[in-house]
């Protein structure tokens, strides 16, 4: 009854003060607001008046007050109105009160919380839009003694918004406030001040997520990224502050570390670097044939056209910024078991979403992927006993030996190439890294690394390792007098395939305009990706993502295609690449028809619109001031091309004005017109570079990572061991006299020393010798490149040519009956001939890989191995140092080459390796657990097992159970049955560095009866 009350006095009011619910009453909408204004200004000679009479009349709450019969009261008006409307017995005054509002809109059945919504909502959208239209520039500060003029309208906005935003930050927790803040950050965009975006950054604590996580979250990818760089600045900042300058003395900027972009990679990495295929293929230093060889590391990067896989991916930018980082998962975990992408290339397509298109954080994650090498690298991840501080103090010093055969612990430096190959259009201070990436990955492709592609490698070396007129003042060349003719270093390059760049240019430079058309066109397309924020014209669009769309659109376009067209050379003058860009717009237009295309239409005519106005003409102008100046130079006499090597040894005014000119040069374009002709080793330098000229990352520690990748040192020891047996040996010639095989040694010693190199991060810097001639560096009194070419590599080819002959003595061979006659004595097994090569690890290697050779089937047999197997042992002996319990890529490529033999194994080559193999475990170190969690210790074991498991005829049980013994006792440092404390010891505490071995143990004994293997734990200790 109340409610019907309340109902009918309602009602009664509004028929008593009601205005009848007209067009002409309430001109709402949009034609009808303009047309009432515009009556309302033919009508008055006051703009200022009518526009200020028509905000009273037309507000939202005027309307009300209106419907209601009431009268409102401005703020504006005037008091002897309101006291003249007061005097009015007809005009109810109403203050701004909203009652009678919610009352009505109560009595519609609308609740107060959906009222409340739906004004908030539409506040919201108000302010947004207002911000979305707000001009922006940032404000520029005037010259001193210079007046400001006035500001304009977008340092007016920009510093309107600035304090918006400073206002609106208290607010950033309320949820219904916060879609403000963003608003006004993404508004800001790459004008939000840095101080701000470390804020957002800011963390609850070193291993918990973000404090304003929920607010990150919303900011989109664009903005995160901003955040990121933002916090990888401050603690660069932070480094340098503490560490006074020295930036890359802490572990604070490493994958370890705190900063935002460390937690987002890291398990990305960590995936990448443990995925078993990528491991197990990284380990396999050395195969019998180039298929083997052949390492398709595309697929490490095939993500990218699974698009359920590359979504989840995309998910890591919004999910990791709100949870927990020191629990940071994999962003596509799920994902990986799922679909058939590896988890290595899951983990390249989530480093590629996160850091997208901004070059500082490529430069930061692949800083980070330095530090992690430095660590990890070169073999040193498989010392799992030696103390991180350790190893890092030896690293520094230079006295941590290295290995180039790093195998899966040289995975960061696979990852370093895969982040270049996928990132896009790089910066220009990586295009020659990129030459570089592209030329080793070509040749890890194919298995094989050609002549051509050497000298190309040295031209991009040249150009990464040139040192500035500052840093050549601290080089220690060699006396000039000592290079003769033969060694001398070319100061240029050849390229025949250019001849632009020689004195004699011919008229027609078609060539050379075609290269200015290329470089204009790229710049266009680049401008084209930054305003196209959203990726919608970036990729070809396939009918799973817009059904239908090969049948209405004849000719499909994107910027990939135009990009792969400019890269070819397709585009043969600008109109042509016009064309594709209009047709790129057309294409969208002419698919996205209707109410539900309307956006993707408005998206494309704003994008066609600026490049018509911007990009285009451009770049057209561009590309015509170019030509023209380039016709201009050829009339005038061409000078001979600037050199790209450097020449430290002349320090004279034509080198420093060769230097100076050096950097004008378009490398890419000389590099990739280096032929066989041009392969001349680098000549050796060292430097040291002040703390303000260090960059990061280190383009120097960059180039050795992507030589020091496992499957790019595989290759180049293959050439090694080609050159040797095809060119050397029929030849009968001296291996340092051969062209290109100094040059590769010199490479591999540039591998050999990356994990020094990126300990220093920049700080030093060297190239070691060739070992044409002896050079010794300040401060060395030995140089190991010119004893493995000069001394031992001849030793070596020696050594090559005994197993042939071996090989030939043997019954079946064209040397046998003179064997049998005792025409031909085999020598005894010299070694004192390899005395002091212990630190020739380039030569190391290479005789690592000629002994794996040797025991491929088919390459010899039982009887020639009794003769061969000793002496490859001995040299071996010699280059370890009797220590060779971590050279674990060249046990793994040991054990895949024996068990090629299956069940035909001989019985003479199994004890061969195991007799040498025990032997080398108990000529490792002194310390006993070093021996017993090294690679060596799990290999043998593991290899005893496959053969098991192949049959007593290749390994019989008990002779299998006796060499398990053996083993225990030769990495123990005991004699076999005596009692053995130390393996039962640490078979007992669960180590963490002992879990590989130990499985290879339990898999023998399982497969041992029940008795056997009691009484094999009894002997061994183990037995509880």
């Amino acid at each position: 009854e109340g409610a019907i009350s309340d109902e009918h006095k309602m009602t009664e009011r509004l028929q008593q003060h009601q205005t009848a619910a007209t067009p002409a009453n309430f001109p709402c909408g949009s034609t009808a607001a303009k047309k009432h204004i515009r009556h309302a200004f033919r009508n008055s000679n006051d703009a200022r008046t009518t526009i200020t009479n028509f905000q009273q009349s037309n507000s939202l709450h005027s309307m009300f007050a209106k419907a209601f019969g009431t009268t409102p009261v401005h703020e504006m008006a005037q008091k002897k109105d309101v006291e003249k409307n007061k005097d009015s017995k007809l005009a109810v005054e109403e203050p701004l009160d909203e009652t009678p509002v919610l009352d009505f809109l109560s009595h519609l059945g609308v609740s107060r919380h959906e009222v409340h919504s739906r004004m908030a909502s539409a506040l919201r959208s108000a302010i947004e839009d207002e911000i979305q239209r707000m001009p922006i520039t940032p404000l520029t500060t005037s010259p001193v003694g210079v007046a400001k003029s006035s500001s304009t309208p977008g340092e007016a906005g920009h510093s309107a918004l600035l304090n918006l935003l400073k206002s609106a930050w208290q607010f950033r927790d309320v949820p219904e406030l916060r879609p403000v803040l963003v608003c006004v950050l993404k508004r800001l965009g790459d004008h939000t001040p840095a101080p701000m975006l470390r804020r957002l950054g800011t963390k609850k604590s070193e291993t918990t997520g973000l404090k304003n996580a929920e607010l990150v979250s919303q900011l989109g990818p664009h903005l995160q990224r901003l955040v990121w760089e933002a916090d990888w600045d401050a603690k660069l900042e932070l480094v340098a502050k503490i560490s006074g300058g020295d930036q890359v003395a802490s572990e604070e900027v490493t994958l370890r570390g705190s900063t935002i972009l460390a937690d987002l990679i890291r398990s990305s990495v960590d995936s990448y670097v443990s995925d078993a295929v990528l491991v197990q293929a990284a380990d396999l230093a050395f195969v019998g044939t180039v298929s083997e060889r052949r390492f398709a590391t595309k697929l490490r990067r095939m993500v990218a056209k699974d698009s359920e896989v590359l979504g989840n991916a995309g998910e890591t930018i919004s999910k990791l910024a709100s949870i927990g980082v020191s629990k940071a998962p994999s962003s596509t975990g799920n994902a990986r078991e799922e679909k058939s992408a590896s988890s290595s290339a899951v983990a390249v397509s989530s480093i590629k979403e996160i850091i997208g298109s901004r070059p500082k954080l490529l430069g930061a994650v692949l800083d980070m992927l330095i530090a992690e090498h430095a660590t990890k690298g070169g073999g040193l991840g498989y010392n799992k006993t030696m103390k991180e501080a350790e190893k890092k103090e030896k690293l520094l010093d230079g006295t941590m030996p290295g290995s180039i055969m790093g195998g899966a612990t040289n995975l960061s430096c696979s990852l370093v190439a895969d982040v270049l190959l996928t990132f896009g259009q790089l910066p220009r201070s990586y295009e020659v890294l990129d030459i570089l990436t592209r030329i080793l990955d070509t040749s890890v492709q194919s298995g094989s690394i050609s002549d051509n592609s050497i000298a190309q490698i040295q031209g991009c070396l040249r150009t990464i390792f040139r040192p500035s007129q500052s840093e050549q003042s601290q080089t220690n060349p060699s006396p000039s007098k000592d290079r003769t003719e033969g060694t001398k270093i070319k100061l240029s390059l050849k390229t025949a395939k250019a001849p632009s760049m020689f004195p004699d240019l011919p008229m027609d430079d078609s060539e050379h305009e075609q290269k200015l058309l290329q470089r204009v066109v790229k710049k266009a397309i680049t401008f084209m990706k930054e305003h196209d924020p959203q990726g919608l014209f970036l990729n070809p669009v396939t009918d799973a993502i817009a059904p239908g769309y090969s049948s209405i659109v004849e000719t499909p376009m994107c910027i990939r295609t135009m990009e792969e067209k400019m890269m070819n050379s397709t585009y043969k003058s600008i109109d042509e690449y016009k064309d594709d860009t209009l047709l790129l717009f057309s294409n969208c237009c002419k698919y996205n028809v209707g109410p539900a295309g309307k956006w993707f239409r408005t998206e494309a005519g704003r994008q066609k619109k600026f490049w018509k106005e911007e990009i285009f003409p451009e770049a057209r102008s561009k590309l015509k001031a170019d030509v023209a100046k380039r016709k201009n130079s050829l009339k005038r006499k061409p000078k001979p091309p600037p050199p790209l090597a450097f020449a430290p040894g002349k320090m004279d005014k034509t080198a420093t004005a060769i230097t100076s000119r050096t950097k004008e040069v378009k490398d890419d374009a000389a590099i990739n017109n280096l032929t066989a002709q041009d392969v001349t080793p680098l000549p050796p330098w060292k430097y040291k570079r002040r703390k303000t000229e260090i960059e990061v990352p280190s383009l120097q520690c960059l180039a050795s990572m992507l030589l020091a990748d496992p499957f790019v040192v595989r290759v180049l020891v293959d050439k090694i061991q080609k050159i040797l047996k095809v060119n050397v040996l029929k030849s009968k010639a001296l291996p340092a006299g051969h062209p290109v095989l100094p040059s590769i040694f010199q490479l591999l010693n540039i591998a050999r020393i990356s994990t020094h190199l990126c300990a220093l991060k920049g700080k030093q810097c060297y190239i070691p010798d060739a070992g044409i001639r002896k050079v010794l560096m300040e401060g060395e009194e030995f140089s190991p490149s010119y004893e493995s070419t000069r001394n031992c590599l001849p030793l070596f080819s020696k050594l090559l040519l005994d197993a042939e002959l071996d090989r030939r003595m043997v019954a079946g061979g064209d040397l046998h009956d003179a064997a049998l006659q005792d025409i031909l004595a085999r020598p005894e097994v010299q070694t004192s001939e390899w005395e002091g090569t212990s630190s020739l690890y380039d030569l190391r290697a290479v005789v690592e890989g000629a002994f794996v050779h040797l025991l491929q089937p088919g390459n010899t047999n039982g009887i020639a191995l009794q003769n061969q197997f000793p002496r490859f042992v001995a040299a071996l002996d010699k280059l370890s140092g009797g220590n060779m319990l971590n050279e674990r890529p060249f046990f793994v490529s040991l054990t895949h080459a024996l068990l090629r033999y299956k069940s035909k194994l001989p019985h003479s080559t199994r004890d061969l390796v195991t007799g040498c193999l025990i032997k080398w475990l108990k000529m490792g170190a002194k310390d006993s657990k070093i021996a017993m969690c090294s690679p060596l210790h799990e290999c043998f074991m593991r290899l005893l097992n496959e053969w098991s498991s192949l049959g007593n005829l290749v390994l019989p049980r008990d002779l299998f159970l006796s060499l398990g013994e053996e083993a225990v006792a030769a990495s123990s440092r005991v004699e076999v049955g005596m009692k053995n404390n130390v393996f039962a010891k640490i078979w007992a505490s669960d180590d963490d560095c002992f879990l590989e071995v130990k499985e290879q143990y339990t898999r023998m004994i399982s497969s041992t009866p029940d008795a056997r293997a009691s009484q094999w734990k009894e002997k061994t200790g183990i037995d509880s």
